[in-house]
């Protein structure tokens, strides 16, 4: 896939899904640390990339506790295994706008990093500044310019927030009646 080819307006940069934490046994095996836009399909893609850009191929991989053991394509031994600790994958934003780009039903949170969000109603809440885990679902953390230090939790689930699968554009969210002002205190 020429990932060159797929256009948007956001900048094309590198989204980290995990880092190689430790070399396990003598024959390569890594340890890889999954975080949030972490997806076990991107893990045999030709999406996959080192933050160098090169291309990584894993050969296979496995459920290790709460990480992935990874076997990557020319790491055969421990010392090959110790030399990748500390290197993160990850792959390029716009390669997510492909079609065959493997994302999960909801898509990938990383998306709604940087971008406005604005209600049905036409208030603008703010800017994303972070998306956290909250049990199992995501929550956007958008700076309340109302109350200074304080921030505004969203829930990104359907109907609350507006589907949208692009790169770009304002985030639209119905919230519940009283979200911002049980906040708010």
């Amino acid at each position: 896939m020429d990932e060159s080819s797929l256009t948007d307006e956001a900048p094309n940069r590198f989204v980290v899904i995990g880092e190689i934490v430790k070399a396990i046994g003598l024959k390569g095996e890594l340890k890889f640390y999954p975080l949030l836009d972490y997806y076990e399909d991107l893990l045999l893609s030709s999406y996959l990339r080192w933050a160098d850009g090169t291309n990584s191929e894993i050969t296979r991989h496995r459920q290790a506790g709460s990480c992935r053991a990874l076997k990557v394509r020319g790491v055969d031994d421990r010392n090959g295994a110790d030399a990748m600790v500390g290197r993160v994958l990850g792959f390029m934003s716009h390669s997510y706008l492909a079609a065959d780009f493997p994302k999960p039903d909801g898509g990938l949170p990383f998306r709604w990093l940087g971008r406005e969000v604005q209600t049905t109603a036409g208030l603008q809440v703010g800017i994303v500044d972070e998306v956290r885990v909250a049990g199992t679902g995501l929550m956007l953390v958008v700076p309340d310019a109302e109350s200074m230090g304080q921030e505004i939790l969203i829930p990104a689930v359907a109907p609350i927030l507006q589907p949208n699968e692009g790169l770009t554009g304002t985030l639209i969210i119905d919230p519940p009646e009283g979200l911002f002002d049980v906040q708010r205190g």
